[in-house]
């Protein structure tokens, strides 16, 4: 159990990794060929940046731009890397050290906290240029994308949904 706490905690940071990767980009550029097409529609800008779509202004691009910039530094990978290298570490021995394990997760957890606030924060100054009609397409798109998620969390590929209870 407990490895597989060190492990979904080390998964999580991995995965938040990308959680400043909107920065660069405010809105959706179009594709220029039909790769681009299909990176964009699965992992492009729009599935990073929650204000894509919202036909932002160039004002409001500018200054979404600066509130991120001065958001705080961007994720150190290779900090990140050695933190789950050394959880990697922690895990991979023939003795299980429960100390060090939750000294290296309080570790990854508050480095992960500090880039969830530094996000939150910048969201939330950036939400705050959006008119009344972005924020509710803004507000309508959050829905989609938890609908969205929701449904493919519940998905299990080869299984089928049965219309009967057991």
């Amino acid at each position: 159990m407990r490895k597989l706490t060190a492990m979904i905690v080390a998964s999580t940071l991995a995965l938040s990794s990308a959680s400043f990767a909107f920065a660069a980009e405010t809105t959706a550029t179009p594709a220029t060929d039909a790769t681009q097409g299909k990176m964009l529609h699965h992992k492009g800008p729009q599935h990073m940046n929650p204000f894509a779509g919202l036909n932002l202004t160039e004002q409001q691009k500018t200054q979404m731009k600066e509130i991120m910039k001065d958001s705080g530094a961007r994720p150190d990978r290779a900090a990140m890397k050695a933190q789950m290298d050394q959880m990697h570490n922690l895990v991979a021995t023939d003795s299980f050290d429960e100390a060090k394990v939750k000294a290296q997760i309080d570790t990854i957890t508050k480095a992960q906290s500090d880039r969830m606030l530094d996000r939150a924060r910048a969201e939330n100054k950036m939400y705050n240029l959006l008119t009344p009609e972005q924020k509710k397409q803004f507000n309508e798109n959050y829905q989609q994308r938890a609908t969205k998620m929701e449904h493919m969390r519940d998905h299990k590929p080869g299984q089928e949904k049965s219309a009967t209870a057991e």
